[in-house]
């Protein structure tokens, strides 16, 4: 069966980027042709931007040129060029990612609603994600719109909890949970290749937020460990730094290191996937109800951490080991049970 995935397969972003590749990965191996819907925001970079980041860009190019090969023959810049000439397809699947987080979508929302195609084209989602503890009435599709359109999904997989308690208060819509798509599989080794211990804390931060990155510093000094940023332009005073990595490379800290100090969904997952004691640190809790859920289900919910936590806190969770025996098996049966999802609603 052909399979339509609408997601953020464009961005210059490491979660959104590697979903993306796994989400196609999963199809392929249930035994399905998927292909990505090129639907973009145009990019119209200033020069300053150009500079900053088109080194950035070109290794996401790099990447996607590799490895997202199959692409719909037509680029969509509007909701309204993809409602005038959709794909042809047997199945729409949106996701995964903040693919139903209005402050994401914006004016693109609509489509990641599929409110595009033939009513007999199959519609599907796969952990998608609002990413929001409340819903925001979005300016650009009417909640009514939206009940409307979820009428025509055959089945609906969301990512977290609160996802699925949105959906059926406000658009009366049945959802089940599953993991990230990032999670059905274990390794990525055909990305990193081998993995060599780099005895270093990495930082991933995606929100600025006041006391992270001094925290995260105070923690390098207790154990006696280098600090470094990755996928940051900011290079804070005594840390390392790598901007821009590589998809494969970035990957690849969170393998090769010691400790990991994060604000971020993916940075979380990988660090899961390597088994690399972590602890996440969110400015602002209403933005870390993904990561709150996902640790929720494996018991990890307690190295969820904020600038209300003590010192003393701190220093207890640093030190905390994580029962990685405990983690694999209950991701393996998440794992096991969102594959059998995804596979009932392709089939």
């Amino acid at each position: 069966m052909k399979v339509s995935i609408l997601t953020y397969h464009w961005e210059d972003n490491y979660g959104a980027t590697m979903q993306a590749y796994a989400t196609y990965r999963a199809i392929k191996e249930l035994g399905h042709s998927p292909e990505f819907i090129d639907l973009r925001l145009p990019y119209n970079p200033s020069l300053k931007s150009r500079l900053v980041f088109g080194l950035k860009r070109m290794r996401f190019n790099s990447f996607r040129k590799k490895y997202f090969k199959n692409l719909t023959s037509k680029t969509y810049w509007s909701v309204e060029e993809l409602r005038n000439n959709p794909p042809e397809s047997d199945c729409y699947l949106v996701g995964s990612d903040q693919t139903w987080n209005p402050q994401i979508g914006k004016k693109l929302l609509p489509a990641f609603f599929l409110t595009f195609g033939d009513d007999n084209v199959k519609r599907v989602s796969y952990a998608t994600s609002i990413g929001l503890n409340k819903w925001e009435v979005s300016p650009y599709i009417s909640n009514e719109e939206i009940k409307e359109s979820l009428k025509k999904f055959d089945r609906i997989l969301l990512r977290e909890d609160s996802a699925i308690k949105i959906a059926k208060d406000f658009f009366e819509a049945d959802a089940v949970q599953v993991i990230d798509p990032v999670l059905l599989f274990p390794k990525y080794s055909e990305l990193t290749g081998d993995i060599k211990p780099s005895n270093e804390i990495i930082t991933y931060k995606l929100i600025n937020d006041e006391g992270f990155y001094e925290m995260a510093g105070e923690m390098a000094k207790k154990m006696n460990l280098p600090i470094r940023s990755i996928g940051s332009v900011r290079k804070p005073s005594g840390y390392r730094a790598s901007y821009p990595e590589k998809v494969e490379d970035w990957i690849k800290r969170f393998a090769e290191a010691s400790y990991v100090v994060t604000d971020s969904f993916h940075g979380t997952v990988f660090s899961l996937l390597y088994h690399t004691p972590f602890v996440i640190y969110i400015g602002n809790p209403s933005r870390a109800t993904r990561i709150v859920s996902l640790l929720t289900q494996l018991g990890l919910e307690e190295r969820v951490l904020s600038k209300q936590n003590t010192q003393e806190e701190f220093e207890k969770m640093i030190v905390k080991p994580i029962d990685w025996n405990d983690v694999d098996s209950k991701l393996s049966v998440l794992r096991k049970k969102s594959m059998t999802e995804l596979k009932y609603a392709l089939s």
